[in-house]
């Protein structure tokens, strides 16, 4: 499995989905478009939020993830955005803080095939197919 095809893997759980999609389309940072753009600053943002091993093991095909903190969620995402996403999904800020840090560390590792955060037309382009299957599983027609 390619590095890009792991964020198929990990929209598939719907509570995920829900925070990358919260995330991505949050409002606490409105400098920046909604979506995949926004997605893919927030993974570039965190190589200066969080340690260069924990980075480094996030971008590495071979390595396993190292773990994040909440504080560190804090710092990169910012209490604004984790609010607006708290009030996204139903939760609090601390729960969505919490599940932030088990989930950015895959969410990197899923958009980086060989070290390398992919572009955000192909981050794009993965969440729509994720939301597009979901949508025709989820549907009156779905098998």
């Amino acid at each position: 499995m390619t590095d890009i095809q792991k964020l198929s893997v990990l929209l598939d759980d719907p509570e995920v989905r829900d925070l990358i999609f919260g995330l991505a389309h949050g409002s606490a940072r409105p400098a920046l478009a909604p979506g995949a753009p926004r997605l893919h600053a927030i993974v570039v943002d965190l190589a200066a939020t969080t340690t260069a091993a924990q980075y480094d093991s996030w971008l590495s095909d071979d390595a396993r993830n190292e773990a994040m903190t909440p504080d560190q969620v804090r710092t990169t995402v910012g209490d604004g955005a984790l609010d607006d996403l708290a009030a996204w999904t139903g939760g609090t800020a601390g729960a969505v803080t919490w599940q932030l840090a088990e989930v950015l560390p895959d969410l990197v590792d899923a958009v980086s095939p060989g070290g390398q955060v992919v572009d955000p037309a192909l981050i794009d382009r993965e969440m729509t197919q994720a939301t597009t299957q979901d949508d025709s599983e989820s549907g009156a027609f779905a098998n």
